[in-house]
């Protein structure tokens, strides 16, 4: 191959490694036909370095080279990141919970998948290194001749010439034909460090004024349930490919639950996370603050902060918390204040395994019931349930049960084979086909339930925490939840209606407020007192940027 081309192959990879997209809904990459500006710095810069004291020795290019495979993570970070959660990574953050993660997608894939897996990538990395090290000791040969020198440097001065012009006059949108700079993505990593560690103020938290205060006289000593639907984003109802095959269950559930007495008045929220860290969204609503990173919320369980369990706890009820998906130890729940949590191993669940989860929702529910909701003679309650058979990847998924009694049903080969095959993938259609079904999962244990077990006198919150990762619903969509309030008390229904919520299962279009306004509105609305505290002005954290 003559030299030119060589060199010419050489940029074009380096370009390529630094400029490419995600090919949504995948993991993988497309070529794009855009520009680096990194690699035209780098360029100039190694350019004029060799015309003065020659081409660097060999310790110099090896840690060049290391410097240009990060950036080229970065990249792949920066791109892939938004494109499968929604949102752009914090790395100080988001690799604490990369262990978890990854043993969720693994449960279901046997050993040798494993290794077969890992082999496979190994194989790819090290092909990936071994043709960027081609390139890159290809362009620096080229620079070591003074022809290479004068070439690749006036290429790289009139890449820098034409993004130059392009940043400063508004008539030339040159620099539209360049990516975005990966040093500004590892630039703002560095801040979001810092922010979270040194710069934390680390008072926020305590300078908001508290939850209000509530006699929850208007409840009539009646239970509460507050109860999370896993991944029950706005886009069910929003988004064509969800909406049109959901209509009908949505339809049929609400007649239903009115043949029953139930009545329902729906909403829609901001959550404070979008595609994951479920438990964000959770001690927004518990506490009355936007809870929208690690650092606030680990700000919050260091403060003396009242909770909605806390509030309940002061006129009486018995606080209770179902985690069917704990299976590590959990000290939150103390600051949440509450009575009893029924994590993994309390649940006492005696079937088959589904999944990284192993526990269906339904027994979940149906056991809590049993033994929390159904005794006579008991302080009121205070149920508090974030649901996991919704959770990413969706599957296996078990089926519902009409006899509340019987858990003993093992996933079938299908269902077993189905889950592999979406961990291997992770195929963005065909997670959204397993999230249809985990929905239609949600409603029939709801409507159950409401039918045949819950207390008259109950009165359910049901919503989403986010919603699902951007590969399911795509990345450009509002953090929003639906919300729904489940009552047989017309005069409670009511007076929902009157705090913004509107009749039916079907949320409107206008948003109530950010997920932290729930708290306060149910203290407020279930006061019996003709003035009830005032509401706090809620926390407002940064919300995650999408680049």
């Amino acid at each position: 191959m003559p030299n030119f081309l060589r060199v010419f192959l050489a940029l074009l990879l380096l370009n390529s490694a630094l400029t490419f997209q995600n090919r949504w809904p995948t993991v993988g990459v497309r070529w794009v036909p855009e520009l680096s500006i990194e690699l035209a710095v780098l360029l100039l810069a190694l350019a004029v370095l060799a015309a003065w004291q020659g081409t660097p020795g060999r310790i110099v290019r090896n840690i060049l080279f290391g410097g240009f495979l990060l950036l080229v993570l970065g990249r792949y970070l920066d791109v892939t990141v938004p494109a499968l959660m929604g949102r752009s990574i914090n790395l100080y953050w988001d690799s604490q919970h990369l262990p978890r993660v990854a043993a969720m997608f693994l449960d279901n894939v046997a050993g040798w998948q494993r290794l077969l897996a890992l082999l496979a990538l190994l194989a790819l990395l090290l092909a990936l290194v071994a043709t960027l090290r081609w390139a890159f000791h290809t362009v620096m040969a080229a620079l070591a001749r003074p022809a290479g020198r004068c070439g690749l440097g006036a290429l790289a001065l009139a890449l820098l010439t034409v993004y130059g012009a392009g940043r400063l006059s508004p008539r030339l949108p040159l620099e539209h034909g360049f990516a975005l700079p990966v040093s500004r993505m590892l630039i703002e990593q560095a801040g979001l460090m810092l922010d979270a560690t040194v710069f934390r103020d680390h008072g926020r938290i305590a300078a908001q004024p508290p939850l209000p205060v509530s006699d929850l006289g208007r409840l009539g000593g009646g239970d509460l349930f507050v109860i999370f639907f896993e991944s029950y984003g706005a886009l069910v109802f929003d988004d064509p490919r969800f909406s049109v095959p959901l209509a009908g269950d949505f339809a049929a559930f609400e007649r239903s639950l009115d043949a029953s007495g139930w009545r329902v008045v729906s909403a829609r929220v901001e959550s404070s996370t979008f595609g994951g860290s479920s438990w964000l969204a959770h001690s927004s609503l518990l506490s009355g603050l936007r809870i929208a990173d690690q650092g606030d919320y680990q700000d919050l369980l260091a403060s003396d902060r009242a909770t909605l369990g806390s509030r309940l706890a002061a006129v009486g009820y018995r606080t209770i918390s179902v985690m069917p998906g704990l299976k590590y130890a959990w000290p939150e729940g103390q600051f949440y204040r509450f009575d009893q949590i029924y994590n993994t191993e309390r649940l006492q669940y005696p079937g088959p395994a589904y999944g990284w989860w192993v526990i269906p929702d339904q027994y979940s529910l149906y056991h809590v019931h049993q033994t929390e909701v159904a005794p006579a003679g008991r302080a009121p309650l205070l149920v508090f349930y974030p649901t996991i058979n919704s959770h990413a990847p969706f599957a296996p998924l078990p089926p519902y049960q009409p006899d509340w009694t019987v858990f003993d049903a093992a996933p079938t080969a299908a269902v077993v084979a189905e889950a592999v095959e979406l961990n291997h993938r992770l195929d963005g259609r065909e997670l959204a086909s397993a999230y249809l079904r985990s929905i239609r999962y949600n409603l029939d244990v709801l409507g159950g339930y409401l039918r045949r077990y819950a207390p008259a006198n109950a009165l359910l919150l049901v919503l989403g925490d986010h919603q699902p990762p951007a590969m399911v619903g795509g990345r450009e969509i509002p953090w929003q939840v639906p919300v729904h309030l489940f009552s047989r008390d017309p005069a409670l229904i009511e007076a929902f209606e009157q705090a913004g919520l509107r009749p039916g299962i079907t949320p409107g279009s206008a948003v109530l407020g950010g997920i932290e306004t729930l708290g306060p509105l149910l203290l407020r609305t279930l006061d019996s007192r003709p003035h009830g505290s005032p509401e706090p002005v809620p926390f407002t954290a940064a919300v995650p940027r999408i680049r």
